[in-house]
């Protein structure tokens, strides 16, 4: 009595005591997981480890899955890679976009198909020839040309060896990559300009357009951006309009305009009304009573609250008595007679009603122009400067910083008020200048006949993460429809050369095929579009192509114009796809609507009339952790080079697809960076303890197919069925934070907490039937999370599976898949139901030993359990449920009462010291468990 009332003091002393000195003779006796995998590595092995996979797995992986994966009956899936600029160091934005586009090729090859992916890289433009030209301004165009390719050349270099360390999956050699200035992508570039130029699509005029004065260059639409604080002049002036009108005899009558650029006061040549508005005439205060000004009637307040004037209506006209009016010019005494016309730009939202006109500095203007068929007058040079045809006090003058100023000092008189307002204005997006719309000779895509094809196209284009489709959609449609035409000419020296001569004469176009043709002969020999700048007109066209076209080479002028960038890389699909081609998928930055996405489909609708993509991925731009877009000037900017050394390169990716297609927004910070880095560090401690399980990957036999039918095996191999359809989902909607989220509760929750939790008795201890099923268990479910995580980690990947694949295959070697026959509907309902019973049981067991209890159970839920201990009525401790619920003993009982009840009894035995499960049942004489026993005893 005394032994059995003293146990559990007893119990307790002999834990501290005896239980080490035990532990320490069975240790060798347990299946403890061995692994020579480490934990954890330095950064300078892990720098090291990153080194050798890139060498011998990741960079052989491309060239396997061409091999290996072709004409196996998966079509061939092609991410045409939109070319990142060849200009100065990556930054985060860079991996942002060719880590995500990584992660969704690697997630097609893992899955067996196999991938057209070519990197390239934007070679041409303003930024370059700026750098290239910032040392030694001056230089001619082929001394411009040499030393921007120059450093495009090196910064393509450093890029391409920074992407190449990132893993991604790519043949990086010279020639599996393409860039816009290789002789054949330009001769496919000039053989695409003379087909649009042939249909009649693009064709040369003079417009408005946007021109940078700082760049000396037009602009298109998407190489703006916007400054919201920009101030401008905000000025009421009045135009005199000649005697008599409205019959006013003794009156002089005025029209009132409203402008933000006086400096385009000298080019004025109409004013426009709205025939549909109501006018009237009124008096100013502070102002001669024998003065009329004319106004929208809707207008006048919004007039008198802008200037502080009060307003008398003498008046009331209509819109279409306007039309017989006639100004005299404000500047140009000799315009006496200038003319009213009727447009449906003018509106009675703001101004006064009145729109003062410039063909040659307004889209609507300029319309104007073409259908009452007055002369475009341009006043303003390519350096943003007033010619010598302009106002004597204005030439030689900038328009942006003299002209405002010197017009309004000009017009003192006319001006009725004037202040400042600030407002959002273009800029240059190289320079950060103002930009200003100028008329000029450029060369045109006629996008109002491509954009109704264009719309058409887009509706059959999927468009990804289809949380945000729908806007992205209507952006995009919304920017096609807006854009009123597509500027494609530059003016400078570095880009391909628009392939056409002049007549010196008449300045009439002169192109054809043949000349085409033999322009691009020339490339393929010289190695170089240079020598368009350096042969003559009677070098560059042969006498035969002369006779041809009728003409002599003195006849013809040499072309100086290049064409924009964007049509530069608007036409990557044909030179790297071919013709006949439509990629799977682009994949860029949400500013690419405006950009490479509208340029692509413009083009390919022109050439081919469909678009280049089947679909469309989307994402956003990185910012701090303040909500800050990342620049230099506000000191923010974290370099990826310095997260690799810091964290490794995985935990970069990993924070991507962790925040990547999230939001618009993707911020980055070194919170979670090290979050990230924490993740990954986690997901390396499940592997390494599965890989210590499962042992080194049977090369010589197949493991055996058959796996013991215990619920707890069958419930992983379940769950790793629905697991591989979830994550399988989720990589083909591109919702790569939320395959994240998955394998991390996958990991968390049915791995560590129920599965390996659960089994660690019948691992460590069990005999060796039961230890092989856990391996065949634990073998499947690591192989299927290498391939949840190969995608986004696969450094971690390969370097644990070169642990279990000793004889060096890499694991994009191998495809790996569920068996659907795993999927047991009974298994999960049933371990959840012991689950849900185990969760009551540890609510009421406190902080007692579970294995010291003894559980009787009746109620609901019994013809589930009974499926893990089939016996009723009696006490049973070796069944599955005591090993779920890890509880000493189980008895179920039989219960007209529905409701679950458990009781909760204290074993008062002592546990085995070699699996510390099972009692000793007070046999003095007996060391172990019988358990135990009979497996150390087979083992000898």
């Amino acid at each position: 009595m005394l032994r059995i009332f003293n146990f559990r003091l007893g119990y307790r002393l002999y834990s501290v005591k005896a239980a080490k000195k035990d532990a320490k003779r069975y240790t060798d006796t347990i299946n403890l997981p061995k692994t020579k995998f480490p934990n954890r590595l330095s950064s300078a092995k892990r720098e090291e480890q990153e080194r050798l996979i890139l060498e011998k797995k990741i960079a052989v992986s491309y060239e396997y899955q061409e091999q290996h994966l072709a004409g196996k009956g998966e079509p061939t899936f092609v991410l045409h890679d939109g070319p990142p600029y060849a200009n100065g160091q990556l930054h985060m934005g860079h991996a942002v976009n060719k880590i995500l586009k990584d992660i969704t090729l690697r997630q097609r090859v893992v899955h067996g198909q196999q991938v057209n992916y070519i990197p390239g890289w934007d070679c041409h433009g303003l930024p370059i020839e700026l750098k290239a030209t910032s040392t030694a301004p001056g230089q001619n165009a082929l001394e411009i040309r040499k030393k921007s390719r120059s450093f495009a050349l090196e910064a393509i270099k450093s890029q391409k060896d920074e992407f190449s360390s990132w893993g991604i999956l790519a043949n990086w050699q010279k020639d599996n990559i393409y860039m816009t200035f290789q002789p054949e992508f330009i001769v496919n570039q000039l053989k695409m300009f003379h087909n649009l130029y042939e249909k009649g699509l693009v064709y040369r005029d003079l417009k408005p357009v946007y021109w940078s004065p700082s760049s000396r260059t037009a602009l298109a639409e998407a190489e703006l951006e916007y400054d919201p604080n920009h101030i401008s002049p905000s000025v009421y002036v009045r135009f005199a309009l000649n005697p008599n009108a409205f019959g006013e005899q003794n009156k002089k009558v005025f029209a009132l305009v409203w402008t933000t650029t006086p400096w385009t006061l000298p080019s004025n040549q109409a004013i426009c009304y709205n025939a549909s508005l109501e006018y009237v005439l009124v008096r100013l205060s502070d102002h001669k009573p024998d003065e009329l000004y004319l106004l929208a009637s809707a207008l006048v307040a919004d007039f008198e609250a802008n200037t502080q004037l009060k307003c008398d209506v003498v008046q009331t006209v209509n819109g279409n008595s306007l039309d017989k009016l006639s100004y005299k010019h404000p500047i140009d005494k000799e315009q006496s007679n200038l003319p009213f016309f009727d447009a449906s730009h003018v509106q009675d939202s703001k101004g006064t009603g009145l729109v003062h006109t410039a063909p040659a500095h307004g889209p609507e203007d300029f319309l104007v122009s073409l259908t009452k068929k007055i002369p475009v007058k341009c006043l303003v040079n390519e350096e943003g400067i007033y010619t010598k045809e302009a106002p004597e006090f204005l030439r030689g003058k900038s328009v942006l910083e003299q002209g405002n100023p010197l017009v309004l000092e000009y017009i003192t008189n006319d001006v009725i008020c004037s202040t400042t307002m600030e407002h959002s204005y273009p800029i240059d997006w190289r320079t950060k200048q103002p930009v200003i719309i100028r008329a000029s000779e450029q060369w045109f895509i006629n996008t109002e006949k491509l954009k109704s094809s264009a719309a058409d196209a887009l509706e059959k284009v999927e468009i990804y993460p289809r949380t945000n489709a729908e806007a992205s959609k209507k952006a995009l449609l919304t920017q096609l429809q807006k854009r009123p035409y597509w500027c494609i000419s530059r003016q400078r020296a570095w880009g391909v050369p628009i392939p056409v001569f002049y007549s010196r004469e008449t300045g009439k176009v002169v192109l054809n095929s043949a000349l085409i043709n033999h322009l691009c002969d020339l490339l393929r020999q010289e190695g170089s579009i240079d020598f368009w700048w350096a042969k003559s007109v009677d070098e560059l066209v042969p006498s035969n192509i002369l006779n041809e076209l009728g003409y002599k080479a003195e006849d013809l002028v040499k072309g100086s114009d290049i064409l924009d960038i964007w049509f530069d890389s608007g036409s990557t699909w044909s030179a790297v796809l071919k013709n006949d081609k439509v990629a799977d998928l682009y994949l860029e930055g949400y500013d690419q609507f405006t950009g490479w996405f509208q340029s692509s489909l413009l083009m390919s609708i022109a050439a081919r009339g469909t678009a280049p993509y089947k679909a469309l991925f989307v994402h956003g731009f990185t910012v701090d952790e303040k909500g800050h877009k990342m620049s230099k000037s506000l000191g923010n900017v974290i370099s990826p080079k310095h997260i690799t050394k810091k964290y490794g390169t995985d935990a970069l990716r990993w924070w991507v697809a962790s925040h990547g297609t999230q939001h618009m927004s993707i911020t980055v910070s070194d919170k979670l960076l090290q979050q990230a880095a924490e993740n990954l560090s986690k997901v390396r401690g499940t592997l390494r303890y599965l890989k210590g399980v499962i042992g080194e990957r049977q090369t010589d036999k197949e493991l055996p197919t058959t796996f013991d039918q215990s619920y707890l095996n069958r419930f992983l191999l379940s769950q790793l069925v629905e697991f591989e359809s979830e994550v399988e989902h989720l990589y083909k909607a591109y919702e790569y934070n939320r395959v994240v989220a998955c394998v991390q509760n996958f990991l968390a929750n049915q791995v560590s907490a129920i599965y390996v939790h659960l089994i660690k008795d019948r691992l460590y201890c069990g005999d060796d039937q039961e230890l092989l099923a856990i391996r065949q268990t634990l073998t499947q479910c690591y192989e299927q999370l290498c391939k949840s995580l190969w995608p986004i980690v696969p450094f971690l990947v390969e370097e644990s599976w070169s642990y279990y694949d000793v004889e060096g295959g890499a694991f994009h070697q191998h495809k790996i898949q569920a068996k659907p026959e795993w999927k047991g509907s009974d298994s999960t309902e049933v371990v959840n139901a012991a689950l849900d019973v185990k969760r009551l049981i540890n609510q009421q067991a406190g902080e007692v030993n579970t294995w010291h209890l003894a559980v009787t159970i009746k109620g609901s839920k019994l013809d589930l359990l009974q499926k893990l201990q089939n016996t009723l009525g009696e006490s049973v401790r070796n069944s599955e449920l005591c090993e779920i619920l890890q509880v000493g003993s189980v008895t179920l009982l039989q219960s007209d009462n529905h409701d679950l009840e458990i009781a909760l009894t204290t074993l008062q035995t002592s546990l085995c010291p070699r699996c510390r499960r099972y009692s000793l049942e007070n046999n003095e004489d007996q060391e172990t468990c019988q358990r135990c026993s009979e497996v150390l005893e087979a083992r000898n």
